[in-house]
């Protein structure tokens, strides 16, 4: 928090003097069970489900059930332990949680959480057991003011225990996955235009004003970063008054300084009370964007900002005409949406990401920076041995026909090896989601990509699909 307190400082004392902002009384809302799942602004906390107890649980209740669930749900910012019991004995179904709200490791002082009465679920795998628990209200000293928000989990086991145990396999059984049930909201009206505008406690921590952190780590020799942990913003854009993302539009952005409605950035200031939220037009430094080589053809973009030196924030600004106005300064893209028309008149939707912390944009004041993103996309071949022969490589044996084909001379040949393809952007970002959307709306992702391997003088030798993801 004391990081997220600096950037703040350091933003507010780059701004000039500003006009009172308009400030929007905030209401507080509650969802059900299915409703909180599916609620934009996050993805929670996740905890993977095990049988032995952690140490951290101090005190619990005896339980019923021959194996009780245990585990850790936990982002940067935030760490909840949990138990999952059978209250109708054992085999009989998992239907009761504790979460350890207060955080004390003593689980005997935290609410019981009942399994959601709802038509029995079931993944692919049909043994797959799959429950809603809550509402779970938190404590009295965690409370908004006069409003106490709700949470819901939802299980997901994949091994039943008894079996992990019989097979002495228990290292992974499944997941718990932790989400608000509440959020607020507010009806915000700024230069004739009236929408809706939400905050959700998109990282479960009970408390709203947090920024997603960027968090590093090592992918082979290469760095590699993403932001997590922080609260959403929430804008209703399509005019439905709710808030409900879609194949490529989210209706979420992350909670900052600056919250975007359309293409206009404004400063947000939430109440230190969250019982108001207050806009205004930025007023400090805007540079532009200017998205290369085919700015018209994105649909959505996400961008970290250096708001102060070392200090990297995740906007969400909107996009006109292939622009975004930006606060000025140092520029790296994250992530990148496209929408553009195929010649049959459907809409082709992808979606890309860079986790790579490099290529840094310095966006001026008042000037049109380039910022490369998109399209032409380039698609990179890979191929690699089956882990099964030892991970090597097409040169380091043999013809590449050699390679790819084994079994003995005569014998009909084997495909030994993993065909890969990456969609890269002009930015560098990988493209991993595509859709087709027709004119009555409906979605379906674009036939498989295929492949032939050819042999120098033009003889075809292998064929086939490749699957998307």
């Amino acid at each position: 928090m004391k990081k997220t307190m600096l950037v703040w400082s350091l933003v507010l004392l780059a701004i000039p003097v500003l006009a009172p902002a308009k400030d929007f009384p905030l209401e507080f809302k509650t969802l059900n069970a299915e409703e909180a799942m599916a609620f934009p602004g996050g993805s929670g906390l996740y905890g993977t489900l095990q049988l032995d107890k952690p140490g951290a649980i101090t005190k619990a209740p005896p339980a019923i059930s021959k194996h009780p669930l245990y585990g850790q749900m936990s982002v940067s910012t935030n760490r909840l332990w949990f138990r999952i019991d059978e209250s109708k004995g054992d085999g009989k179904g998992y239907d009761r949680l504790i979460v350890d709200l207060n955080q004390n490791g003593d689980l005997t002082d935290d609410p019981v959480a009942a399994r959601v009465e709802q038509p029995r679920q079931t993944s692919a795998a049909d043994r797959t057991e799959i429950a809603l628990f809550g509402p779970i209200p938190v404590p009295e000293g965690k409370m908004i003011g006069t409003w106490r928000p709700i949470y819901f989990a939802q299980m997901y086991l994949y091994t039943p225990p008894a079996d992990a145990v019989a097979n002495r396999n228990t290292s992974y059984l499944g997941q718990l996955r932790f989400k608000a049930g509440w959020y607020l909201e507010t009806t915000v009206d700024l230069d004739g235009v009236t929408q809706k505008v939400g905050i959700v406690d998109g990282n479960c921590n009970f408390r709203l004003g947090d920024f997603n952190q960027p968090t590093t780590y090592q992918n082979g020799t290469e760095t590699n970063w993403y932001f997590q942990g922080g609260d959403y913003f929430l804008v209703g854009n399509d005019g439905s008054g709710k808030f409900e993302n879609s194949i490529g539009s989210s209706v979420s952005a992350p909670f900052g300084p600056v919250l975007y409605l359309g293409a206009k950035p404004y400063q947000a200031v939430l109440a230190a009370d969250d019982k108001s939220l207050a806009l205004e037009p930025w007023a400090g430094p805007l540079a532009e964007l200017a998205l290369q080589p085919h700015g018209e053809q994105v649909n959505g973009l996400q961008v970290a900002w250096e708001a102060a030196p070392g200090e990297w924030q995740l906007l969400q600004p909107g996009v006109e005409n292939g622009k975004a106005k930006v606060p000025s300064g140092n520029y790296r893209l994250y992530t990148c949406t496209l929408k553009v028309k195929n010649a049959a008149g459907e809409t082709l939707i992808l979606s890309g990401y860079k986790r790579t912390p490099k290529d840094t944009t310095m966006a001026r004041a008042d000037a049109a920076t380039p910022f490369k993103c998109g399209a032409p996309l380039e698609v990179k071949v890979t191929s690699a041995r089956d882990n099964r022969n030892s991970g090597s490589t097409a040169s380091e044996s043999g013809s590449f026909l050699d390679w790819v084909f084994g079994g003995n001379a005569g014998a009909e040949p084997v495909l030994q090896q993993f065909i890969q393809a990456s969609v890269l952007g002009a930015g560098g970002e990988t493209y991993s989601s595509f859709f087709l959307k027709g004119d009555k709306g409906n979605l379906r992702q674009p036939p498989k990509p295929a492949f032939a391997i050819n042999t120098a003088d033009g003889k075809q030798v292998a064929s086939g699909n490749m699957e998307f993801g």
